[in-house]
């Protein structure tokens, strides 16, 4: 028999109740045990010890709100084998709806013109955040526009309830503001305060991205738990939750196709070999599907947490029968055009640089292929017509093997699985090389063509942005291209690997969205990098990998809409067969 208890926000201490669980064997008491003292010692680790943690984290911990990182323990499959364990998943999944709920609206401190500024700026009458009062430290104030000025409303918390003074109390943060959406607050004056839409604090106009590297500069030289570190820690809220599944990567036989053992990928997202039916073939390979669709969606930044973790499924593009569906519907408009020629002197190579914007585009994010997985990986491209591949590795860097290399040497062929591989040119460029492929099975041939940029170290970032944006319009362009072929692919799909294919392809690929985002809607539009990391790590675990890489992020974008135009690679050799 194991007592049950619950996590007590208010407190920060797992509290029990008066309820007791029946076992049929001492091993399941064990471990009902072992994952009850495991979510305790992670949940007190990673909720706020102050000690260990930073203030972002121990501000969460006050307003109630429980660490996710214990529902990585309560997923296991032998936990959730014991019939007690499902009560403690359902307790962390209640704490982690409101961690998501609480992440869309709350601003850290903040003063009262600070959220005027950002309301009247980015938001519209109905439009609300939590912020933590800048002259009463430990406390909270809502902020709420209502016509077309913002008003302040005090948050107290007494006993260790919340309230703004109606009456009504609250355990949480989350609760005060679900019931006061639910039920508008009225002020002396009249004024209905109707909280519609919660501001973000990470979206910004594309145009203002010289102010948010400033300010998050600045932030960082105050403090290191803000700016660029503080922004990129919050994410871990998303990171440590392993709703998705990852039970086809950890399965014996697929055990040795994986480059590393702690990147896996997820099964609801993972691209699915199909099997020939004259031959037993393996469906895994160690890839994910990345759409970038939501972005198209200003108000994807305030879905429901529930649409966060239950919409995984429409990811998976593998149905043959099935004519795709756009995944961008917002189509280019005129003005949108004169915005970019305004604010970005496009290119002169083909016309204008839309030229290169590619419609429609899905990533498949993959990791680096091994001695026995380059079959399976040509299996793949063939499977999902893949006409163009970015390899952000070197073979071999600081003595360690990165990526096997699965290509023919220039002027040879190889065979790979059914496919014949024949290498017909190799292209060198300052910081990257340009090699094309013809392959071709019993009766179709493609060509395939292979950007290999060889100046961005393992979990590091590139010295300079400028050669990772004209590496990155090289590639769009030879898409955009593709797509105006007689035998173009049905679905644009552009295969991104790395070695682990989760740092530099999760930010090469997060990059990419964004400055398709802005050539498609011009330098006025909004953009969120903090979400568009999100969003990827939604679909492919540890997407941007450390916080050099996640600052590179703004720095490139910074870069891709100061200098208005990007150089081309200079090209110093090319070998053909």
């Amino acid at each position: 028999m194991a007592a049950y208890g619950q996590w007590h926000g208010a407190c920060d201490q797992w509290q029990p109740v008066d309820c007791a669980f029946e076992f049929e064997t001492a091993r399941e008491a064990d471990r009902f045990a072992v994952t009850v003292v495991c979510v305790i010692l992670k949940t007190n680790i990673a909720s706020g010890d102050s000690r260990v943690m930073s203030k972002d984290s121990s501000r969460l911990s006050r307003l109630g709100v429980l660490a996710p990182a214990a529902l990585s323990v309560c997923m296991d499959a032998s936990v959730l084998a014991v019939p007690a364990a499902g009560a403690i998943v359902s307790t962390v999944l209640k704490e982690l709806s409101k961690a998501f709920m609480l992440k869309k609206w709350f601003h850290g401190i903040m003063s009262a013109k600070e959220a005027e500024h950002l309301m009247m700026e980015k938001g519209k009458n109905g439009s609300f955040l939590v912020r933590e009062s800048l002259t009463h430290p430990g406390e909270y104030v809502l902020s709420v526009r209502v016509r077309g000025r913002v008003s302040h409303v005090m948050i107290r918390k007494q006993a260790d309830k919340y309230d703004v003074g109606s009456g009504e109390q609250f355990d949480d943060l989350v609760g005060l503001i679900e019931h006061f959406r639910a039920y508008p607050m009225i002020e002396t004056s009249g004024d209905v305060l109707r909280l519609l839409q919660p501001v973000s604090g990470t979206c910004l106009r594309a145009h203002d991205i010289d102010k948010k590297v400033q300010e998050m500069d600045e932030f960082k030289k105050a403090d290191s738990d803000n700016g660029f570190d503080g922004e990129f820690q919050s994410l871990k809220i998303l990171e440590d939750i392993h709703v998705f599944t990852t039970n086809e990567g950890l399965k014996t036989e697929n055990a040795n196709k994986n480059r590393y053992r702690n990147v896996l990928p997820y099964d609801q997202t993972r691209v699915v070999l199909r099997k020939r039916c004259d031959r037993s073939q393996s469906d895994y390979i160690n890839a994910n599907y990345i759409k970038s669709s939501r972005l198209g969606d200003s108000s994807s930044s305030v879905q429901s947490s529930n649409e966060s973790l239950n919409s995984v499924t429409s990811l998976i593009l593998r149905s043959e029968t099935k004519k795709p569906v756009p995944l961008v519907t917002k189509s280019l408009s005129d003005d949108a055009l004169r915005e970019v020629k305004r604010c970005i002197k496009f290119d002169k190579i083909n016309g204008n640089r839309w030229r290169s914007l590619v419609k429609d585009k899905v990533y498949i994010a993959t990791q680096g292929c091994l001695s026995n997985t380059k079959d399976d990986f040509w299996r793949m491209l063939w499977q999902e017509d893949v006409r163009v591949i970015v390899m952000i590795t070197n073979e071999v860097e600081k003595g360690k093997k990165k990526c096997e290399r699965y290509w023919p040497l220039s002027g040879h062929e190889e065979c790979y699985d059914d496919l014949v591989v024949k290498s017909i040119s190799e292209t060198c460029y300052e910081d990257y090389l340009l090699r094309e492929f013809d392959v071709c099975n019993k009766t179709t041939c493609r060509t395939i063509y292979q950007f290999q940029f060889t100046g961005w170290a393992d979990h590091g970032k590139p010295q300079e942005p400028e050669g990772v944006l004209a590496f990155m319009e090289d590639i769009n362009r030879k898409m955009y291209r593709i797509t105006q072929e007689k035998d173009a692919p049905e679905q644009n799909i552009l295969c991104v690997h790395c070695s682990a294919g989760v740092g530099r392809t999760g930010t090469f690929i997060v990059l990419d969205m964004l400055i398709d985002k802005i050539k498609q809607s011009g330098v006025n539009c909004e953009i969120d990098v903090h979400n568009t990391v999100k969003l990827v790590r939604s679909q492919r675990s540890g997407m941007v990998q450390n916080k050099a890489q996640y600052r590179f992020i703004y720095l490139a974008l910074q870069c891709y809409i100061d200098k208005k135009n990007i150089k081309i690679g200079k090209k110093v050799y090319t070998s053909e067969a």
